[in-house]
Formats: C-alpha cells, sequence, structure tokens
C-alpha cells in the first residue's frame, strides 16, 4: 500500500477531528484579546442574571482572528443552540424570514461576513433585532397586505472583515461591538486553536509565531505533531503546506 503524500492539499479525518477539538470552547479558555474577552464575559453574565437572551454582538476584523469561534463560545455559555449562516447567503428578504421564523427561543443565529447582506434583508433585520418581529408582505401593489410575524427572542451575532460597510442603523443595534486585533509574537499561544508545535526553547516557538503573521489559522502547527519519529509527524508536514502568502514556517 503506497504511503500518502506528505504535501498532499487535502485534509483527513483524524486532522478535522483534532482541529475540532481544539478550539476552545469558553471563554477561560481563549488566548489573547483580552480586552475583548472581558467585556463579552461582562455582557453574556449580566445576561444571565437577567434570566434573558444577551444581547446582540458584532466581532469585526481581519481572518483568522476567532470571530467564529467566539461566537460558538456565545452559544454555550448561554446554553443555547447556534445557527450558523453568511450574509452572502441571504440575498432576499424571504431568506432571513425562513430563518428567523424557524429560530428557537434563546437561539444564538452566527451571520458570517454580515456587510454582504443584501439591503431589502438588512432593512428587516433591523426589525427583528430591535421589536423581535418582521413584517411579510403577501401580494402586490395596492393589494399588497403586510402580515406582522413575532420572532421569539433570539441573540444575533454577527461578523464582517470591513465593519466601514455596515450602515449606521445596523451597527447600533448591536448591543456590544468587539474589534479583534492581530496577536503579538511576545503571546504564549493563539486564540482560535493554540499554537502546540514540538516542544523546544522560547525562540523556536517565537519563531513559529512571527512567520504565521500574528493570525492563528496561519499556524502549521495547530495539529499536534505524531508521537513516533524524530521531529514532525506527516500530519504536521502537511499542516506546513497551508502556512499562506509563501512564508516558510520552520
Amino acid at each position: 500500500m503506497a504511503e500518502p503524500s506528505l504535501v498532499a492539499a487535502g485534509e483527513e479525518p483524524e486532522e478535522r477531528a483534532i482541529e475540532a477539538a481544539l478550539r476552545p470552547k469558553n471563554l477561560d479558555d481563549f488566548v489573547g484579546q483580552h480586552r475583548v474577552r472581558k467585556q463579552l464575559s461582562l455582557v453574556l453574565q449580566a445576561s444571565r442574571m437577567r434570566g434573558r437572551t444577551a444581547d446582540h454582538v458584532l466581532f469585526s476584523g481581519p481572518p483568522g482572528l476567532g470571530k467564529t469561534t467566539l461566537a460558538m463560545i456565545v452559544a454555550a455559555e448561554m446554553n443555547a443552540p447556534l445557527r450558523l449562516s453568511s450574509g452572502p447567503a441571504i440575498q432576499h428578504a424571504g431568506d432571513l424570514a425562513a430563518i428567523l421564523s424557524s429560530l428557537s427561543e434563546g437561539e444564538v443565529l452566527f451571520l458570517d461576513e454580515i456587510h454582504r447582506m443584501s439591503r431589502p434583508a438588512e432593512e428587516m433585520l433591523y426589525m427583528a433585532m430591535e421589536d423581535f418581529r418582521v413584517d411579510i408582505v403577501v401580494g402586490k401593489g395596492a393589494g399588497a397586505t403586510a402580515i406582522p410575524l413575532e420572532l421569539p427572542p433570539f441573540t444575533l451575532v454577527g461578523a464582517t472583515t470591513r465593519a466601514g460597510l455596515l450602515p449606521g442603523p445596523l451597527r447600533d443595534r448591536f448591543g456590544f461591538t468587539g474589534h479583534l486585533e492581530f496577536y503579538s509574537v511576545a503571546e504564549p499561544g493563539t486564540g482560535p486553536a493554540p499554537v502546540s508545535g514540538p516542544a523546544g526553547p522560547e525562540g523556536q516557538l517565537r519563531r513559529i509565531r512571527r512567520n504565521c503573521r500574528q493570525v492563528p489559522r496561519h499556524s502549521p502547527y495547530r495539529q499536534p505533531p505524531a508521537a513516533t519519529g524524530p521531529g514532525l509527524g506527516a500530519g504536521a508536514r502537511r499542516r506546513t503546506n497551508r502556512c499562506q502568502g509563501g512564508v516558510s514556517c520552520p
């Protein structure tokens, strides 16, 4: 049986399972982003004390810093189910109405790249976020009728890499806005998936973090190396191929 290529582009099921296990499940396990993490903790704690759903949350920042991970943590901290969608997938107001009408009470709705949502869907989202209600228009012209549809209380978590493209009325309806910054080279780990490379001097770990350009997603050592053999395992070597931008990771 031929040995699998060390530079294969595809991921193996084992790699996906390990990456899912590395993703932090609560705010205490999330490394870095101290200001956002502390403020978000207060927001969630206040919501639990009031016995209400959490305020709507908006995360902004460059890709790969942990916006999706934080959305999952919000749902886990509130002990609520999570619904995943994205702005480009919602091109009509009817698409958004179908998603909102199927939410359960307290559910967390995550919209990635929320700035790419269509304008009619944005306008429907205003009323849904503020009053938990949407108006479904039936018919056209003078005979059109608006049917109000009550929604259960829910939490919207939006993520965007271009916060400046969000209209003011939409930004104002988020109770908490957190901007994620690049990680510093001096930090001992990274947020969404801690660097778990081979044990070695601190200088080697600093080199890994520097070559991955302060973005956790670029780290080739997010998967622990195989226990057998010197140096890196095959899985970690395949990971090296994914370090973006032509950066040569150690």
